[in-house]
């Protein structure tokens, strides 16, 4: 599927506002910076949040369209940073607006598999090789 596929369908509510895109390495920088570039060209404003190294009120609370998440391969799955991200994530989500979180497959079967942590079943998911114009 696009990027502007997927962009529908997280609007749509088909995905519920939200959608995990599932790596095959560790989201970086660069890749976030250049799916928020496309991003753009659909959705008012994006901001781009990294976990492991911040958390933003700003980007959580503002009036941000699209959220971009990465950094959860830094972070504990039932660390208190975790738990309060999901609960902040959820208020976004049902206000209306929309989130990406990009994450690796190991990383996805931590948060998202396992019972006992915050982020499981949060949201559906689709691998990165389902989506053809990511990257490049």
């Amino acid at each position: 599927m696009s990027l502007i596929r997927l962009f529908d369908l997280i609007k749509t509510g088909i995905y519920s506002g939200c959608v995990a895109i599932i790596t095959d390495e560790a989201p970086t920088a660069h890749m976030m910076n250049q799916l928020s570039e496309k991003s753009l060209q659909h959705f008012r404003s994006v901001t781009v949040w990294n976990l492991s190294n911040e958390f933003s009120e700003h980007s959580l609370h503002g009036n941000t369209e699209l959220l971009l998440v990465y950094g959860l391969e830094q972070c504990l799955p039932d660390s208190a940073a975790i738990h309060s991200a999901r609960t902040r994530l959820d208020i976004r989500r049902n206000s209306g607006k929309f989130s990406i979180m990009c994450l690796d497959q190991t990383t996805y079967e931590k948060h998202f598999c396992d019972s006992k942590q915050p982020f499981y079943q949060f949201c559906d998911s689709v691998e990165e090789a389902r989506v053809t114009d990511l990257t490049g």
